[in-house]
Formats: C-alpha cells, structure tokens, sequence
C-alpha cells in the first residue's frame, strides 16, 4: 500500500472505521497497532494516528495494562446520539413538506420495497445501508446534507445497535412501516403527524434495549446506576 502518510492514515482510519460500525470488529475485541500494520501492508504510524482517532470518536478504548479495546456499546452516548439525530430529523419535516416532488416520493417508495425485497434475502448490512439512505434522501432533499453528515459522523455507537437490531426480522419489518407511515405523513403534508412518527421511530430501540441486552451481553457497557447498585452491594457485604 504505497500511500502518503495522510492517506494512508485515512485509508487505514476509514477501513477500521467500518470495520468496527459493521461489528467485523465486535465491542470488546483487543486490537494490536502492530497486527493492523502487517495486514494493511503499512507502517505502525498512520496506524497510531487512526487509533487516536478513533479513539476520539468513542470507538476505542485505550487501558495501560492491557492494550487497546473495541469499546463496548454505551446506552449513554447512544441517547445523546439519538438526541442529535431526532432533532434534526424533526427540524427537516416542514421543509421536506414543501419541497418534495414527484419523483422524490417515487424514489423513497422505491427505496422502502427495495428494503423489503432486501429484508426477505437477510441482507442485514444492505438494509441497514438502504435504511440510512432512507433518512439521508430526505435532508439531500431540503438541501440539508450538512446535517446528514453531522449525524452520521456522530452516530457511533446508536449505528452498531442500530445493526444489531436489524437481525431481528420482526423488528426490520416494523422498522420499515414506519419507514411508510413517515412518507405518508410527509405525502400528506401532516407534518405534526410525521414528527410524532419519526420520533417513535428513534426511540423503539428503547423497547428493544432489554433483549439486545441479554442476547448480546458481551456487547454492551455496563449501566452506570447497575455498575453503582452492585458497588453499594458489595460494600454492603464488608
């Protein structure tokens, strides 16, 4: 991989990047700088600078005895992530009323059977990706593709629950009837309507939390107030 060092810190953030958001690199998993370098053919600094990077952006953590981590998935930030991306997806509903054409509710109709005919094929990755450019094509719409890119650049750890919860078939194809009623909303003109939906949309994984939960235990952070209520506990037992 004969790159500069600045693409070649890029190529390597990006590939880790994905990496981690698509769980090929599952929460929890020790990673060496060293290995890395060998596998993407470069050397160790473009890789230690992909690291703090990455690091900045929540997706590793760094111990001092033991290395460095995937970080697991933190209900914390997933919520503050949530909270950007409700915000601004509300705040584009009026705008998306008054300028959606024709031919942008036939290509949203057209990305919601494509995300069916892709549900049916268990092509969790590809749903996901038509899922995202679902929501991206109503801010490209309104001219609003800055703020796409704010929630995607922040959306870190909501996008890897987010992947989790697609392998769960009935809760893809309740996703994608919401996915329906906010076109039909914005169709309409309801744009109360469609807010309410939309915000419905983005907080079902809190109904959903409990289960990821206990099918995926290894995967998550440890609640704060758990991790506080079982401290006290021992204490209690000294």
């Amino acid at each position: 991989m004969e790159k500069s060092d600045s693409s070649a810190q890029s190529a390597v953030y990006n590939a880790l990047r994905n990496s981690i958001l698509f769980l090929k690199l599952k929460p929890g998993t020790l990673i060496s700088a060293k290995e890395i370098a060998e596998k993407l053919d470069v050397s160790r600094t473009p890789v230690r600078e992909a690291f703090i990077r990455l690091q900045r952006d929540g997706l590793l953590d760094v111990y001092p005895q033991k290395g460095t981590v995937v970080s697991k998935i933190d209900f914390d930030k997933i919520e503050q992530e949530r909270f950007v991306r409700e915000s601004l997806e509300c705040a584009n509903v009026e705008k998306l009323i008054d300028k959606c054409t024709r031919s942008d509710f036939l290509a949203l109709e057209q990305n919601i059977e494509d995300q069916r005919a892709t549900l049916k094929n268990c092509d969790y990755n590809a749903l996901l990706k038509l899922d995202n450019d679902f929501h991206k094509y109503m801010f490209n719409v309104t001219g609003q593709s800055l703020s796409w890119q704010l929630i995607e650049s922040n959306s870190n750890h909501y996008s890897r629950i987010r992947l989790i919860s697609t392998w769960n078939n009935d809760t893809m194809l309740e996703n994608i009837l919401q996915h329906q009623k906010i076109l039909s909303a914005i169709q309409e003109g309801k744009a109360e309507y469609a807010k309410n939906v939309i915000s419905s949309h983005l907080h079902r994984l809190e109904i959903q939390k409990p289960q990821l939960m206990k099918d995926y235990p290894d995967y998550f952070e440890c609640p704060k107030e758990f991790s506080e209520k079982k401290f006290d506990e021992l204490l209690g037992d000294l």
